[in-house]
């Protein structure tokens, strides 16, 4: 039960940060905020049950092909190795969401949001959280034989992923002008970085897709960050009525050419 009670307080924690150093929109949208959470806690319980019907499902029930050979019994060096390839793969597969057409379809959802907060992390279409499920029971199930790792390492692993997702959708005023930033950024995703992931003008500058780590889209030439934040967010040609099952579970609807997009929410 601590997973879920982390993941929400990472989240109110950057709502408030966010609500006294606001990058764009001042204030929260707490129905918006409210429809995602919720939203995530269903698909949450989908992932929990996804993983309880799977034979593999823990990483300790079935041996890996690759012995680590518990990289030699050092737990802070096995904590680093899973959350190295744990960013690496969701860097990919995140990647794929987004050059894949069948695969941006569904993933676009994500996109929708206008206006970013720290729940924003949480909107997302079925089909992307079974695959972000897949990524540890194929790597850490299959791939890798972690049985001998410390019992902590792949919990918390998994929670650095949780504390970035919340992080860098935050509504946080960033000025990547400072030192300080640039050198957290060199490293570490951040609001501002990401911030470029979700602008409006994602056809012309689609990338930063790493979640935890900015190193991947630098070394694979996918960094879109400017100095300043995008204008704009979302998807601008599409839109998704704000209900719980259209804003998360359906794929966007297109806007003909030459009408204006309907506003979240309205009835039509």
């Amino acid at each position: 039960m601590w997973q879920p009670v982390a993941v929400l307080g990472s989240i109110l924690f950057f709502l408030a940060v966010g609500a006294a150093w606001p990058r764009d929109k001042p204030g929260i949208d707490w129905k918006v905020s409210a429809l995602n959470v919720v939203t995530g806690g269903l698909l949450f319980a989908l992932r929990k049950g996804v993983l309880f019907i799977l034979p593999i499902a823990a990483a300790d029930q079935i041996g890996g092909l690759i012995d680590l050979g518990a990289l030699g019994g050092i737990a802070p060096l096995q904590f680093l190795f899973v959350v190295l390839v744990l960013d690496f793969a969701r860097y990919w597969a995140h990647y794929a969401s987004h050059r894949v057409p069948i695969l941006w379809s569904v993933h676009r959802s994500h996109h929708s949001s206008e206006h970013l907060n720290s729940t924003s992390g949480l909107r997302m279409h079925w089909v992307d959280v079974l695959i972000l499920t897949a990524i540890p029971v194929v790597l850490f199930g299959l791939l890798f034989d972690v049985s001998g790792f410390s019992p902590w390492v792949f919990p918390a692993a998994l929670m650095v992923g949780a504390f970035f997702d919340a992080f860098e959708h935050a509504n946080i005023r960033m000025d990547s002008q400072t030192w300080y930033y640039k050198a957290f950024n060199t490293v570490f995703n951040n609001p501002h970085f990401h911030s470029w992931h979700h602008t409006r003008e994602g056809a012309y500058k689609d990338g930063n897709y790493g979640q935890a780590l900015t190193i991947w889209d630098r070394m694979f030439g996918t960094d879109v960050t400017e100095d300043l934040p995008p204008e704009t967010y979302g998807l601008g040609h599409m839109w998704i009525k704000l209900d719980l099952v259209g804003l998360q579970l359906l794929t966007p609807r297109e806007v003909p050419e030459g009408h204006s997009p309907q506003k979240p929410g309205e009835e039509h």
